[in-house]
């Protein structure tokens, strides 16, 4: 996954595994006041549905998205090493 964001006006790439790039995305933009999505590129189609599945979900806030996709992430991880 590819994320082109502005934090406060200024353009940052996220780039790597879905959750590799939403981690750096949430630390970047730990003390900006304004984030907008600019592009998403995804890998594959399953990436892109549970992505926008999470944006519907947090209403639009990508931040918010971001932590869900992450929270989701860690129950799978869990659940592989029962």
């Amino acid at each position: 996954m590819r994320l082109l964001v502005s934090l406060d006006g200024e353009k940052c790439w996220c780039i790597g595994i879905t959750v590799k790039a939403l981690q750096q995305l949430i630390d970047k933009a730990k003390d900006k006041s304004s984030i907008k999505l600019l592009t998403v590129f995804y890998d594959s189609t399953k990436e892109k549905r549970r992505f926008k599945r999470e944006m519907r979900k947090a209403g639009g806030d990508l931040i918010k998205a971001a932590q869900n996709y992450l929270n989701w992430w860690n129950i799978i991880q869990k659940r592989k090493e029962n």
